[in-house]
């Protein structure tokens, strides 16, 4: 099981997250979060692995408030959160608002490989 402490106070929970994809890596700022259904990850950070997003095939839509937005989804190698890995991973490549205080969004088809228990009375987020 890993365990972090996480603030009462701020309204998102951060996580540092390494992303991989052929030996390289790239160290993230991400919100832990259960309404994103996959993770996404800003363009720039996609282009530092050597994936070139323009030459993907495989597309997707991304619904938010603002409305639908044509979407590329690549395959990471590993996602590492918490000491966890996760291979395999498919991640929406989008960019954040530029304002944003995270890189990216931990969705749920990474977390849902894990038993997440967030205990806000306490301020710990475990990951089993």
């Amino acid at each position: 099981m890993s365990v972090q402490k996480i603030s009462k106070k701020e309204d998102t929970i951060v996580l540092d997250v390494v992303i991989e994809n052929n030996g390289v890596q790239q160290n993230l700022k991400m919100a832990l979060d259960t309404g994103a259904t996959y993770v996404t990850v800003p363009k720039n950070f996609i282009d530092a692995l050597n994936i070139r997003v323009g030459s993907l095939k495989q597309k997707g839509e991304l619904i938010s408030a603002s409305g639908i937005e044509p979407v590329s989804i690549v395959i990471l190698e590993r996602v590492k959160a918490l000491v966890k890995e996760v291979r395999n991973v498919e991640v929406m490549v989008h960019d954040l608002p530029p304002q944003s205080s995270i890189d990216g969004l931990l969705g749920l088809n990474l977390l849902k490989n894990f038993n997440v228990h967030i205990n806000f009375k306490e301020g710990i987020l475990f990951f089993e």
